[in-house]
């Protein structure tokens, strides 16, 4: 990436460290002396066994850097979804934007779940030597689940078992057009596969929850296939983002990296209720889906995995490894998010949150049907835990939102810089769940706020009133 990039990025001359990902030639020299072996050794695509295996395998050797995680929510055959965090102190409370990395929202396209454990895998056996690595994982948290659809992944079908208890491929359900905002419109789905209602799928409702109780910065969803790295609108007819600048920017520098076509996912295929742009305008975090490889068929094809992952063979010079890395520095720099700043009793549980409505689109029934569109209620909350010197530094998404174009009257396109001046809404309180104080904080991207938590801090010291 360019400095004049991070200028357009808005990335202060303190941070060009972004502008410093590892030298392609020399990775791929590195790689090379490695026998180009990917970073967990594997030479054939991973069982449902081994993805959970592996993952728990990493929490139990690396306690203090990768955590094993449950969603919330079983598949509808009854399946757990797994999932790591990877940072340094993981189990800290430590306020850190969030990398969310996630793979086979379609179960049948293997390499993407690939890719996610094994960056998951890089950055742990890297986390020692590597400055660069030791250093983004001191600032951030990356979360992946590297198997979303566990039920279509171990059928090996593209779509889930909907809400057929037998999962008769009537009842499917493509997850990726599932989401809520935008749901409804057809676009590259139908009544079945689009599911019966937004966000009725447990799987998507899983992403949905990580999402919206980490501040994810910036959302990478792995797919297959086809080289291209695509950014919302999903719908032509929604327009561009109110963050275009950014999202084009950090999207070419991501594609210069592993060589793939960054473009609106719109103008490669329209769809609707896909990740990223629910995520996007749920949260302000930078959504993006990765196509990965150019061969769809997972038949004999683990060589392509390991060459577009570390930019050898056929892709020689371009690593998927390192655009992955670019996405890490833009999650972790505070200039592509905000961060909000203070003191609070030591011990103190700070949460902040937001309720606001997004909406799907006008929802086709048939060709001629068309229901209103149907409002979606989004609560977004995190917490911190004031430390011992009660000084929190909180990485956190801007509160102020885009304006979306999916509304309670239709699809109205906005455009770029057009975005709701809203607040986060910040309390203070006793472990109990006792709330002593709160605030509104109203940050943008790239701002720091501090907040003065003096009614906490007094209350919680016992020197003031209590209710």
């Amino acid at each position: 990436m360019s400095v004049g990039l991070l200028g357009s990025l808005s990335i202060p001359a303190a941070t060009t460290t972004f502008a410093e990902s590892t030298d392609i030639a020399a990775t791929a020299q590195l790689l090379a002396a490695q026998s180009a072996t990917l970073p967990s050794g594997r030479t054939t695509y991973r069982t449902i066994a081994d993805y959970n295996d592996e993952m728990l395998a990493l929490s139990k050797q690396y306690p203090d850097l990768v955590k094993h995680i449950t969603l919330p929510h079983k598949t509808r055959q009854g399946r757990e979804v797994y999932g790591i965090e990877v940072t340094r102190d993981v189990n800290a409370s430590d306020g850190k934007p969030v990398l969310f990395m996630m793979g086979m929202h379609h179960g049948n396209e293997w390499p993407s779940g690939e890719h996610t454990l094994e960056f998951a895998y890089d950055l742990v056996n890297n986390s020692g030597k590597d400055p660069k690595i030791k250093r983004l994982l001191d600032q951030a948290r990356v979360i992946f689940v590297p198997v979303v659809n566990v039920d279509g992944f171990v059928i090996n079908r593209r779509t889930s078992c909907g809400i057929s208890p037998t999962c008769a491929s009537s009842g499917g359900v493509d997850i990726n057009r599932n989401y809520p905002f935008g749901w409804g419109s057809n676009a590259g789905s139908n009544v079945t596969n689009r599911g019966p209602a937004p966000a009725s799928e447990p799987e998507v409702r899983n992403i949905m929850d990580l999402t919206t109780n980490n501040q994810v910065t910036v959302l990478i969803t792995n797919h297959t296939s086809g080289h291209t790295l695509l950014r919302p609108p999903l719908e032509k007819r929604a327009g561009d983002t109110p963050d275009e600048a950014v999202y084009a920017a950090l999207t070419d520098a991501m594609a210069a990296k592993n060589g793939y076509v960054g473009m609106k996912s719109g103008f490669d295929y329209e769809t609707t209720g896909e990740t990223p742009d629910w995520s996007y305008y749920a949260t302000r975090g930078l959504g993006f889906t990765y196509e990965i490889m150019k061969t769809q068929s997972t038949n004999n094809t683990y060589p392509e995995v390991i060459e577009d992952y570390l930019g050898t063979g056929r892709y020689e010079g371009k690593s998927n490894r390192e655009a992955f890395l670019v996405a890490l520095e833009y999650a972790a720099d505070p200039a592509g998010h905000s961060v909000i700043t203070g003191k609070a009793p030591k011990g103190a549980v700070l949460t902040i949150t937001k309720d606001f409505d997004l909406w799907t689109a006008p929802i086709r029934q048939t060709s001629t049907v068309l229901d209103p569109p149907q409002a979606v209620p989004t609560h977004l909350e995190s917490s911190l835990v004031a430390p011992t010197n009660g000084k929190f530094t909180w990485h956190v998404n801007p509160s102020v939102r885009p304006v979306p174009a999916y509304t309670e009257n239709g699809v109205v396109a906005t455009g770029p810089g057009n975005f709701l001046q809203e607040s986060w809404t910040l309390t203070c309180a006793r472990p109990n769940g006792e709330v002593l104080e709160t605030v509104k904080v109203t940050v943008d991207r790239g701002e720091q706020v501090d907040v003065r938590l003096q009614e906490c801090k007094t209350r919680f010291n016992g020197n003031g009133p209590k209710h």
